[in-house]
């Protein structure tokens, strides 16, 4: 059977028609058309019992994939993944057919585009932290460097000159004292000289003493600063060189990061997004070419009221329906006929046009009853024909023959309308004799009835023989 799309909004309404009853239907044929959106007939065993989405995995899947190959689709999917190359084969499909497929998501397009844009800011932020990391690692370059190695040389050079100078000045505080010196032994040695001249001389050697102390002093002193500013630059130029890049490097690993997530995210969403088949829009049948029994015949709602049941679909929705492998007989028993039977006994089908009689097989029968589409009352029953039955005779009222039970010999039957049940249990029939004006009761048991008719034994023998008209309807 061929229902309404799950795609399908708002109150369904047939707008194309694909096939009509009698017709014979091929894989990937469209059958109708609701309210916009197709209904397709494909290969397989499983039925359809939720829409084929992408990411979906599963033997429905499989078999779906198995259609989209036969119709000429290359996928190189797993079996039985809905992903990229079954997304692809689902989309031609539908554009060959000349629709588009019903997409994964009411917001799919809104949702993919955030998730692209996410990844290009993410990938934009990653660049920014590359480039920061990028001049960290390399260092100052061009006139800063060189900034660097010449104030380092200036160090240096004011370095040499500080302990230069410094050995300058303790050397000639140095000759100093020993002219000092030498003045003062000159003097001690002279019997002439006087006691103040020896006593100047005195203070003279005292103060040249000082003058070596103070030169070697601030000698110490200006080396060691001369010294402490070429430490500075050296330092100085090797951070120039060799930066710190500590910081950067632990943003750009967060960048690193969050382009990672951003790029899965959007990979996730990918892997479920896309051509969807949505549940009702590919009917699978066991095996093709099928033959439509079947189908609405006139454009407009389903189940309107009092459209016509043979041209409009019925309250059920039910559009098509369509018969694939060998043709099976059903029918509805009577209660009373329901436990006459059982599944194995054997039936006589018979083609009452050509007279062709087929030999079946009873081999279902339902436990509860159903109301056909000729309003009747009864228990379904399938009948398998024990050779298949001729194409042309899907949807052709055969006569069926099922022998329940038998008489040994030739018995007596009357029509069953003939037969009367008086309150106290006892059956009987009313004979008309020949040129008799009042038909004669006459006692009867009943028996075997089929085919309208019923076996009957007269309680007295001749109450009843072969050509006696009896009463029916009365």
């Amino acid at each position: 059977m061929v229902g309404v799309p799950s795609s399908v909004e708002g109150d369904p309404v047939v707008t194309g028609i694909g096939v009509v009853a009698g017709d014979e239907v091929s894989e990937g044929q469209r059958l109708v058309e609701v309210s916009g959106r197709p209904v397709f007939v494909l290969v397989g065993e499983v039925p359809t019992y939720r829409p084929l989405r992408p990411g979906m995995s599963g033997a429905d899947v499989e078999q779906l994939q198995a259609a989209m190959t036969r119709l000429g689709c290359v996928n190189p999917d797993a079996a039985g993944l809905f992903g990229e190359g079954t997304k692809a084969c689902v989309g031609a499909f539908y554009a060959n057919a000349g629709y588009a497929p019903v997409p994964s998501s009411p917001t799919e397009a809104i949702d993919l585009a955030a998730a692209d844009q996410a990844v290009t800011d993410a990938e934009a932020e990653l660049a920014m932290a590359q480039s920061a990391y990028q001049a960290a690692v390399s260092g100052d370059q061009g006139s800063q460097l060189l900034a660097a190695e010449l104030a380092l040389g200036a160090a240096r050079r004011a370095y040499d000159d500080a302990v230069a100078s410094a050995a300058a000045a303790l050397a000639q505080a140095r000759t100093d004292l020993s002219l000092a010196q030498g003045e003062l032994d000159r003097l001690r040695s002279d019997p002439a000289a006087t006691a103040g001249a020896i006593a100047e001389a005195e203070a003279e050697v005292a103060a040249k003493t000082a003058a070596v102390d103070a030169a070697r002093r601030s000698g110490t002193l200006s080396v060691a600063a001369a010294a402490d500013q070429v430490r500075l630059a050296e330092a100085r130029l090797t951070e120039a060189k060799n930066p710190d890049s500590t910081a950067e490097y632990l943003a750009l690993g967060r960048a690193l990061q969050a382009r990672d997530n951003a790029v899965t995210s959007r990979d996730a969403l990918r892997a479920i997004t896309g051509p969807t088949v949505a549940q009702g829009e590919v009917v699978f049948v066991p095996s093709l070419p099928a033959r439509v029994r079947s189908a609405v015949t006139v454009l407009g709602p389903v189940g309107a009221s009092g459209s016509d049941p043979t041209q409009a679909a019925g309250s059920t929705g039910q559009l098509v329906e369509l018969s694939a492998g060998d043709l099976i007989v059903t029918m509805r028993l009577r209660a009373d006929e329901r436990d006459l039977v059982r599944a194995g006994t054997a039936v006589e089908l018979l083609d009452e046009q050509t007279n062709t009689a087929y030999p079946a097989t009873l081999s279902t029968v339902a436990d509860t009853t159903t109301t056909g589409a000729d309003g009747q009352i009864g228990y379904r029953a399938a009948i398998a024909a024990d050779e298949p039955l001729p194409a042309e005779l899907a949807g052709v009222n055969l006569r069926v023959t099922i022998r329940a039970a038998s008489t040994e010999t030739a018995t007596l039957v009357v029509p069953i309308t003939a037969i009367s049940s008086a309150a106290d249990g006892t059956t009987s029939v009313s004979v008309l004799a020949p040129g008799a004006a009042d038909p004669v009761l006459v006692a009867v048991n009943a028996g075997l009835s089929a085919d309208g008719f019923v076996a009957i034994e007269p309680i007295e023998p001749d109450g009843v023989s072969v050509g006696d008209k009896v009463v029916v309807g009365r």
